[in-house]
């Protein structure tokens, strides 16, 4: 049977949002900020709204990451831009612990990154449950999939499932206040300096 308290079927309404969502373990904002590949110092306090009007201003793509703390673990947030999904992001972010992250993507197109000690376990486009890159890695554990979708459908859309996922995982409680309230956020370079760099090399 699945569990879905519709917590997060907002999201679903909201046009055009297609956030990326990263849950680090083990650092603090500004080291999550350092190895985003932003500048701590030039962090200033801004909602979405305001991202989105400094993007539509700027003639030269960049990405701008959001982040702030619940408990042990940092969130990040992207609303305009997907560092978060570069596979050496994800390494580098989860040195020293972990991080879980997700992208909602256009028609369904989302994608589901985990990462622990500078290892990558999983990244991968889910239908039907999770898997790791290697088949029975302990590091990923079948059963934060139970409960959550039809395990049984290889072709079960997560969607916003997905972060009931990641608060399994990364055991925290993910508050629709992140995706409003103001952040500290930095600015970072456009993800095409990553193409045909080892930093998309998986795993």
């Amino acid at each position: 049977m699945q569990t879905h308290d519709g917590r997060f079927d907002w999201i679903d309404e909201e046009d055009g949002f297609y956030p990326v969502l990263t849950l680090i373990e083990g650092i603090t904002e500004d080291e999550t900020i350092q190895r985003f590949g932003g500048d701590p110092s030039t962090a200033r306090l801004l909602i979405s709204e305001e991202i989105y009007e400094l993007q539509a201003h700027r003639s030269e793509r960049c990405g701008y990451v959001g982040v702030g703390i619940t408990g042990p673990v940092v969130f990040a947030l992207e609303v305009v831009g997907s560092t978060g999904v570069v596979p050496g992001i994800l390494r580098d972010l989860s040195r020293g612990g972990r991080c879980f992250g997700i992208q909602l993507g256009i028609n369904g197109g989302d994608t589901v990154h985990y990462a622990v000690d500078g290892g990558l376990v999983v990244y991968e486009e889910p239908y039907g449950p999770v898997t790791p890159l290697n088949d029975g890695d302990p590091r990923w554990n079948p059963a934060w999939c139970q409960g959550l979708i039809d395990i049984d459908d290889p072709t079960e859309l997560w969607g916003p499932k997905l972060f009931l996922l990641a608060e399994r995982v990364m055991n925290v409680v993910i508050e629709r206040s992140w995706f409003t309230r103001p952040l500290r956020t930095v600015e970072l370079p456009d993800t095409v300096g990553f193409m045909n760099t080892p930093a998309w090399d998986i795993p």
